[in-house]
């Protein structure tokens, strides 16, 4: 009687923790709001004509101040597996201005838009605007500049990053309408529909909401970070946190696969978002210092310039110069320069230099950075690849990482301009022919086993069918067609293949010259990288001065001065 008792009881425990535990699914399903409800505060303009345009963008403009940000997206149609030019674009601003600018209406992007676009003090904020911005230079030729991934954000707050809709159900208890019907109507028909719109707006209003929230999040728990600033405000002072994000590529990259597998198996759960943002970075950091600061002189005892151990102690080695300090090491020639130091373009090699971040400051780690890439720089004349150290400069790994995904837009650039198409990295100038490898190293195989490791018949059979496969006229393997066959040509060249960083430099020398591209790269390194420490009389021109020198003291040629596009040369006789 008692354990029936007991037994009852324990039964109606279950049902009243049962019903508890629906009520609990009910009320956190029901808690999602629905979008069209939580957004009816929306301000929407529609843009299809250049005055309406110039009117949403100043007010776009004028309400974005505080937070410096705007919700941005863009949407296309997709016709049987072909993009069609950008249709929408989409920004919005935290307290619900909506501009919706119908590129397909107004068949260019006005200019008041371009400048908004392009102005890289206000960020633009999404998931993957980067992406968007991408096409938007390929239809429109807008150089996108300040996009934010707002997922850099979720993962620096301790939340991990997924989707638009994911992350808006987990930050703002938000639900969007993410139905295939909706993302993939005609973005480009004559009237967009009501669900179309509220679709729209909201995909570029819920961004610049859960930034705010986040960076907003990340200024209560990092509380040291508020008494870092002047005056105490994080938004006064975003730059400070979002520029190592600004126009950066976001991937869902494996980093500790290992560590993930282990904690799965030790849990008994796969985790679908068990993952990291980066991935190994494949350049190698440096284990010495690139600066060693040694002093090289001319036999007057004139400083020359710095230079590492290994150069000073080549001279000596050779015979070249004697040592006459120790510390620091300091050798003096023993024959005369072909130049001495002239001027600020001189001096610059004269200075000693810090081995730490030009950008940040780090010094626990740094990666020398090519400012102008050497997929280019390995085409220019030899006079222009003489002291190169001018455009090498050290980066911690971040800022490396980051400056290297940043000069992708001016590769893009580059390849517009000079019709010098990026191409694949599986379309290379020489390819692989997999079937002759094949038959090559079957022949081999034959042809070269020893006497004490003969192939079993089994697998000699497969080799004598392999190799007979390339010569059908053929019915029996002799030793005469398998040295033929060993000596097949694999390696053949892609008549189609030709060089992005060959053609820029072609197209520089045949118009701007190669000067200018490198004052191209040198001014983007700059502008996007932002560097505090940039060694000292560093300069844009740095090349320009250096062979303006070289020209008056007649170590410069005709032919070195065409190619690299002087037009001061006569007027400096």
């Amino acid at each position: 009687m008692e354990f029936s008792k007991f037994k009852v009881g324990l039964t109606s425990t279950a049902i009243i923790l049962g019903c508890a535990g629906v009520t609990y699914l009910f009320y956190r399903k029901n808690k999602l709001r629905d979008a069209t409800n939580a957004f009816k505060y929306l301000t929407i303009k529609i843009v299809t004509n250049e005055s309406l345009c110039n009117e949403v963008v100043l007010e776009l403009k004028r309400r974005c101040q505080s937070h410096h940000a705007i919700g941005f997206d863009c949407e296309w149609v997709t016709d049987h597996g072909k993009r069609k030019p950008v249709a929408l674009l989409q920004l919005s601003t935290f307290d619900g201005y909506c501009g919706l600018f119908r590129l397909n209406c107004l068949g260019r992007v006005p200019e008041s838009l371009k400048e908004l676009l392009e102005d890289r003090t206000i960020y633009k904020v999404g998931v993957a605007p980067d992406d968007d911005g991408r096409y938007l230079y390929q239809d429109y030729n807008i150089a996108l500049k300040g996009t934010l991934d707002v997922r850099h954000i979720a993962r620096l707050s301790g939340h991990k990053p997924g989707g638009l809709g994911a992350l808006s159900q987990s930050l703002l208890g938000i639900m969007l309408d993410k139905s295939w019907r909706i993302r993939c109507s005609d973005w480009e028909s004559e009237q967009l529909s009501e669900r179309q719109i509220k679709y729209a707006a909201a995909d570029a209003h819920v961004a610049i909401k859960m930034f705010v929230k986040l960076v907003n999040d990340l200024s209560v728990k990092n509380i040291w970070l508020l008494f870092r600033k002047k005056n105490g405000d994080i938004w006064n002072n975003l730059d400070k946190l979002c520029w190592q994000y600004s126009d950066i590529h976001f991937k869902l990259n494996v980093n500790n696969l290992k560590n993930n597998v282990s904690k799965e198996k030790n849990s008994g759960k796969k985790d679908k978002e068990s993952f990291t943002l980066s991935k190994r970075y494949v350049h190698s950091i440096r284990t010495k210092p690139l600066y060693h600061n040694c002093f090289l002189e001319a036999p007057d005892g004139e400083l020359l310039c710095t230079c590492d151990n290994k150069k000073a102690m080549w001279y000596v080695e050779k015979q070249l110069a004697n040592i006459v300090k120790e510390d620091p090491l300091t050798v003096r020639l023993r024959f005369e320069p072909a130049g001495r130091c002239v001027g600020d373009v001189g001096r610059y090699y004269q200075l000693t230099k810090e081995n730490k971040c030009v950008v940040c400051g780090a010094t626990n780690s740094y990666i020398r950075k090519n400012v102008v890439p050497r997929e280019y720089r390995k085409y220019f004349p030899d006079v222009m690849k003489d002291h190169s150290s001018h455009d090498v400069v050290l980066l911690c790994v971040a800022c490396h990482q980051r400056s290297n995904m940043g000069d992708q837009c001016v590769r893009e650039k580059l390849a517009t301009l000079c019709n010098a198409p990026m191409v694949s990295k599986d379309f290379t100038k020489y390819s692989e022919d997999a079937t002759c490898k094949k038959i090559r190293s079957a022949a081999r195989a034959l042809l070269y086993q020893s006497k004490k490791h003969v192939l079993p018949e089994a697998r000699r059979k497969l080799l004598e069918d392999t190799v007979l496969q390339y010569y059908p006229d053929q019915t029996k393997v002799t030793e005469a067609l398998l040295l033929e066959a060993a000596d097949l040509q694999v390696v053949f060249e892609n008549t189609e293949y030709e060089c992005h960083g060959q053609k820029v430099v072609e197209h520089f020398v045949a118009q701007e010259g190669l000067l200018r591209l490198e004052e191209m790269w040198r001014e983007h390194f700059l502008t996007t990288m932002q560097p505090k420490y940039m060694p000292e009389l560093w300069s844009v021109k740095h090349n320009e001065e250096r062979l303006r020198v070289r020209f008056n003291e007649g170590r410069l040629s005709e032919e070195d001065m065409k190619l690299i596009g002087i037009s001061w040369a006569g007027n400096e006789k």
